[in-house]
């Protein structure tokens, strides 16, 4: 699915996968602080701004949209998000998630707008004559890239919730797509979840891994996630000695 080399130009290695220490959500009944708002991570402000964004965009830009490529790599793997621990900074083929319990609709749980195309709509919208010359409906430095009602009506149209999961049953999407979470648990039982995005080898998710493998050493949060280093002290963490050969190659060690 994914472009991952043009003749002699490799983007990233699909064979090889770098560790990204995600997190687990895990919300109990009833629960109304953990909903998200719909939005699209891995920058906001970068994707008109930054120039690898604006490279795989291009298209998009000049009006030929039928052309984007939205499953290519070119780019993308250099793109610099501003730095912020609501903005995920490396490269990711997809987005995911394991369910760790049963969950659907109502149970607090993920929402998208499974289109790729939407992406070009909300870069096209924000340079509309109706949007102010300093305002990207409402894209702001260092957070995620919001879809709200005001602007974005449409695309709110086609927002729905994934089906009933079982768990161990994963959903997968594009880094571009439109997600949310519920904003209240209304079923009986947990909804939990275990994040695993794919993060393929690149020169992008290298230099990521020095600076995870530093914060998993000392036991601190992922570099990714506020510094709520939780694990600093916890006795019986994980460390490098409990990794496999593939473990410490997928965090960078070997």
């Amino acid at each position: 699915m994914w472009t991952w080399k043009d003749g002699d130009e490799t983007f990233f290695n699909p064979d090889l996968e770098a560790s990204y220490a995600d997190r687990v959500r895990r919300r109990e009944p009833g629960d109304a602080t953990l909903g998200l708002s719909p939005h699209v991570d891995s920058g906001s402000i970068e994707r008109w701004i930054e120039p690898h964004y604006r490279e795989v965009y291009r298209d998009v830009f000049l009006g030929d949209w039928h052309n984007y490529r939205a499953f290519h790599g070119a780019n993308r793997v250099d793109v610099e998000e501003y730095p912020s621990p609501a903005v995920c900074s490396v490269f990711r083929t997809f987005q995911g998630w394991v369910a760790l319990t049963h969950q659907g609709q109502g149970d607090g749980t993920l929402q998208m707008v499974p289109s790729t195309l939407a992406m070009p709509y909300m870069l096209l919208r924000a340079i509309q004559d109706d949007v102010p010359d300093n305002d990207l409906c409402g894209a702001e430095p260092g957070r995620a890239l919001t879809v709200s009602a005001k602007w974005h009506p449409l695309l709110l149209e086609g927002l729905v919730s994934i089906p009933k999961m079982q768990p161990g049953d994963t959903v997968w999407w594009h880094p571009d797509t439109i997600h949310a979470v519920e904003d209240k648990h209304n079923g009986n039982g947990f909804s939990n979840v275990l994040f695993i995005g794919a993060a393929p080898d690149c020169e992008k998710n290298r230099q990521f891994l020095v600076k995870q493998r530093s914060a998993f050493l000392a036991g601190k949060s992922c570099p990714d996630f506020a510094p709520e280093h939780h694990e600093r002290t916890y006795a019986g963490r994980a460390t490098e000695d409990d990794l496999t050969p593939l473990g410490r190659q997928q965090m960078g060690f070997d």
